[in-house]
């Protein structure tokens, strides 16, 4: 189908009850994992009202010099401070709720164009919706594992300096968004789709390499945590239900986007564009099983599990 302009929007008209489907599954997991994260925030909540009391370095050297027996000098109540650790592993999640609803509303937009494939305004939803979405749920996967580093206190086992380590795989993520944002915008314009295919393999191609480092990043950590992290004796493997969570939602939209740029480069006539089953069984399917694994994983253990555990061991190790 194909507007007034000759610009060529579907090369087949969108099938209405596979769009419907992933609209159902979309939206039921994003309530679930909702009612699941907000359930896992209010527990690590209640652990830190619990256990708000954690040793003070300035107080454990006034003791040595004082000899003084009065755990009120010794302990300074950090309850805030957790708290703070707390909401801002909730705020971190925000992207990724925000990438999943766009997924919702793209396949909405798919939903509208299966009635009428020549609508230029659908089209743009849902192709503009469903390309930068996996940008902003990799940004959550980018600070939920700086957090579990920072929690087992691991962050020397970053490739890159630990003080910019998330601000490096963020920044990078940022700028594919954008990229990507920009290039699809500019192919809903009459002579500057060229152009904006270019801006979105671009996009993706930094995305893809980010995501590489990355995985090399989670891997390391995997091979490395047992000899470089002093936490790894003193807390449970909910960790690695964590880091295995991140490294498999890592893989499959690495593997998402990296037919998402062969799309972009066969073009506009390319066989990938022209085929619909490619956008539900590479990218549909695998951004489904990346909240579906963030979903089953925190049934085992997940980051506020962690950050929870590892605070009180701090505590329990000094006390």
């Amino acid at each position: 189908m194909s507007t007034d302009s000759d610009f060529v929007l579907y090369h087949y008209t969108p099938s209405k009850r596979a769009a419907i489907v992933f609209v159902v599954l979309f939206i039921l997991m994003i309530v679930v994992y909702a009612v699941q994260t907000f359930n896992a925030a209010r527990k690590a909540s209640k652990i830190a009202r619990y256990n708000s009391f954690e040793p003070s370095d300035d107080k454990i050297d006034d003791k040595t010099d004082d000899k003084t027996d009065d755990k009120s000098v010794i302990f300074e109540n950090n309850d805030s401070k957790k708290k703070f650790k707390v909401l801002s592993t909730v705020c971190a999640f925000i992207p990724f709720f925000i990438g999943f609803i766009m997924e919702f509303i793209g396949y909405i937009g798919r939903v509208l164009s299966s009635s009428d494939p020549t609508k230029i305004a659908p089209y743009i939803i849902q192709s503009l919706l469903l390309l930068v979405a996996p940008a902003l749920i990799a940004a959550t996967i980018y600070m939920v594992f700086g957090r579990l580093l920072n929690a087992m206190r691991c962050e020397s086992l970053m490739l890159i300096s630990a003080r910019f380590g998330t601000t490096f795989f963020v920044v990078g993520d940022v700028f594919s968004f954008f990229l990507q944002a920009a290039g699809g915008g500019l192919m809903s314009k009459k002579g500057s789709t060229k152009t904006g295919s270019n801006l979105i393999t671009a996009g993706l191609i930094v995305q893809i390499v980010f995501f590489g480092f990355f995985i090399i990043n989670e891997i390391r950590f995997s091979i490395s945590v047992k000899k470089k992290c002093s936490f790894y004796s003193g807390i449970s493997r909910k960790w690695f239900i964590v880091n295995a969570t991140l490294l498999l939602s890592s893989v499959l939209i690495l593997v998402r986007s990296i037919v998402r740029v062969v799309e972009f480069i066969q073009g506009f006539d390319g066989f990938i564009i022209s085929h619909e089953y490619f956008i539900y069984v590479f990218d549909a399917v695998p951004m489904l099983l990346v909240i579906i694994a963030f979903s089953v994983g925190s049934f085992f253990g997940n980051v506020f599990d962690v950050i929870a555990e590892c605070q009180y061991s701090t505590f329990s190790d000094s006390a």
